[in-house]
């Protein structure tokens, strides 16, 4: 609400400068420790992802849990060397399936299937063990906006369908 006297230079003027800069100081830091609505936001229930049975946990928008499930944002997770998960994966316009752990799963699979529909897929290794203990899967597949897209342990059952669906096809 606009105050009339906010410009006075009198006692109230400064007294309702004084009030509305306690107002937003108490305001602006709420939007700024909201890390649940930026970290934690998901597409539940997109037709592009692999939804999972069941309901997915509540959306917190004050505090952030970390998950994988098919739609949440890939939680950060560093590298034995260094980097962050993200950085490795990259900001191209590339799906990415990452191969975590010791997992030696054949996603050749997966692979023939988006060459065929045109849609660009790399895989990526990644035997650290830190990210398989954080994603607690063996193959997250990585939508371009680094939105999970689909996981498992072992390769899909019908890599056609999986493609086409996260893709769009």
């Amino acid at each position: 609400m606009w105050k009339p006297n906010i410009r006075d230079n009198t006692p109230e003027g400064a007294e309702t400068r004084a009030s509305l800069a306690r107002v937003a100081d108490v305001e602006q830091r709420k939007s700024n420790e909201m890390l649940g609505a930026e970290l934690g936001y998901r597409y539940d229930g997109s037709p592009l992802i692999a939804s999972e049975p069941g309901e997915p946990p509540p959306i917190d928008f004050i505090e952030y849990r970390p998950t994988t499930r098919p739609g949440a944002r890939l939680p950060h997770a560093w590298l034995a060397d260094g980097s962050a998960m993200q950085d490795r994966i990259g900001n191209d316009l590339t799906y990415t399936l990452l191969r975590l752990g010791r997992s030696l799963a054949d996603v050749s699979g997966l692979v023939q299937a988006f060459a065929a529909l045109g849609a660009p897929l790399r895989v990526l290794d990644i035997p650290d063990e830190e990210p398989r203990a954080i994603y607690r899967h063996d193959l997250l597949l990585i939508r371009p906006d680094m939105h999970v897209a689909w996981r498992g342990n072992a390769p899909p059952e019908d890599p056609r369908a999986l493609a086409t669906k996260v893709t769009g096809h």
